[in-house]
């Protein structure tokens, strides 16, 4: 390294033209809480992504260290969870009890929720579980083909695979080709599950238990579970394993080859823990931070950019925005790398004043379900202009009521970000079988799961 490396002045060049473009990704046709929307002939200006994120995720935490808005420790301790901590040997933990376990494995897939509990792996996005199962004659895939949903607590983050487009597209159209893809052929009269999870439930699948590890310990066992075991692979034999906007994905085609990564990390890049960790660190801060308007700020992206940007790219260009939007941050200080020391310290806001999320069960719990079990519905044919969680390949087809799961805040979103007030209501998994959704030419037996709000469904 050089002697100007070291020196705010030696890379004042360097960060500014990096971070002009960074700044410039306050495009406006993206709107935070508040706001009123730009006028479109303006929405497409500033959208270039500049080629140097990591040096932008740099400058960013820089001018926030110095505003003592954020602690490096802090950040440094999410990504040492995550990394260390918190990953898929949990999930294997759940799973080799289950093996070994039987009262256990009742309680797993009757209520994975409080069978996970127990062992002490709830959590952020791990809230209520569900556990399916997989057998010789059925088989699980899960999905999120709307962002990436999954089970942080037991799995930890997501792979890069499960987050990519191919996968969130082809996984509720063609299954079987994806689990071909990975190595997996399933005769015909084996049927597929697909859970796609667009609400507030995520999925975890209990593997059927090798051939060969009878006299395994339960400790022996959880080393043979692997990640992806839980989410599509079977295990096979030990000694001879088997291998309306851009963002709302399931059943498009051209997306291209779905490419798993062996021993991948947790993040590629450090820069890509940094912005991860900057979520929980700047959420105290406020400013109309819910999971709703977060979601609505990535799918308005350009769909240009969203495909072409990578996963912790969107997620860095949405917390730019909405620190530069609110003023916590400034142009100038992100150019430089430092925080304006004439500008006034930004201050908390009180908790009362902060949008809270509020994806929990609703506490009172007494709102009674409009539809029961087994009940026959359609998802409406409804094209909302801000953010839904209703998977466009779902919408005019009929399905199922699967389970009922108990009330749960709306996420949806207007125009303009904001949460469609206060509506908790019933959240569904209604089962679609593969040829209503995809016509006569899918396999007759294959079914994907999706998770409902009430509002989106309607008797058929």
């Amino acid at each position: 390294m050089t002697e100007a490396d070291d020196k705010p002045v030696g890379r004042r060049k360097f960060l500014k033209k990096a971070a002009v473009g960074a700044a410039a990704l306050v495009g406006q046709g993206q709107v935070v809480e508040g706001e009123e929307p730009a006028p479109a002939e303006h929405q497409h200006e500033h959208q270039t992504v500049p080629s140097d994120i990591a040096l932008r995720v740099k400058a960013l935490e820089s001018v926030l260290v110095e505003k003592k808005m954020l602690d490096p420790a802090d950040l440094d301790a999410v990504v040492d969870t995550y990394e260390n901590k918190i990953g898929p040997q949990n999930g294997a933990q759940v799973v080799a009890r289950a093996w070994v376990d039987p009262e256990f494995k009742a309680l797993l897939l009757a209520d994975g929720t409080a069978a996970i509990g127990e062992m002490g792996y709830l959590g952020a996005q791990g809230e209520h579980m569900v556990v399916v199962e997989n057998t010789p004659e059925l088989h699980n895939l899960v999905v999120c083909t709307l962002c990436s949903c999954y089970p942080w607590p037991i799995l930890g983050l997501p792979p890069v695979w499960y987050k990519s487009t191919p996968y969130r597209s082809r996984a509720v159209i063609d299954p079987r080709g994806v689990l071909r893809e990975f190595g997996l052929e399933l005769s015909a009269n084996v049927e597929v599950h697909v859970w796609d999870s667009t609400a507030e439930i995520r999925y975890l699948v209990l593997p059927e238990r090798p051939s060969g590890t009878e006299d395994m310990s339960e400790s022996e066992l959880a080393d043979v579970v692997t990640r992806d075991s839980m989410i599509y692979q079977n295990l096979g034999t030990i000694g001879a394993r088997a291998m309306n906007s851009v963002h709302d994905m399931g059943g498009m085609h051209g997306m291209g080859p779905i490419k798993p990564e062996p021993n991948e990390p947790v993040f590629h890049e450090p820069w890509e823990g940094r912005v991860y960790a900057l979520g929980s660190a700047l959420s105290r801060w406020g400013r109309g931070r819910n999971w709703g308007s977060f979601r609505f700020e990535l799918e308005s992206i350009p769909a240009a950019d969203y495909l072409r940007m990578s996963y912790y790219e969107r997620w860095f260009t949405v917390r730019l925005n909405r620190l530069l939007r609110s003023q916590l941050v400034t142009e100038a200080e992100l150019a430089s790398g430092h925080a304006d020391p004439l500008l006034l310290q930004p201050t908390l806001l009180a908790a009362e004043s902060r949008s809270a999320t509020t994806t929990a069960r609703d506490p009172d719990g007494d709102i009674a379900p409009r539809y029961g079990m087994d009940q026959r519905v359609r998802a409406k044919n409804m094209h909302p202009r801000g953010h839904t969680r209703l998977p466009r390949y779902t919408r005019g087809k009929a399905g199922h009521i699967h389970l009922i799961h108990g009330v749960f805040t709306l996420q949806d979103t207007d125009v303009n970000g904001q949460r469609l007030g206060n509506r908790p209501q019933h959240v569904y998994t209604v089962r679609f079988t593969a040829r209503e959704l995809w016509g006569d030419r899918a396999p007759a037996h294959d079914a994907i799961y999706v998770d409902l709000w009430e509002d989106y469904l309607e008797l058929a």
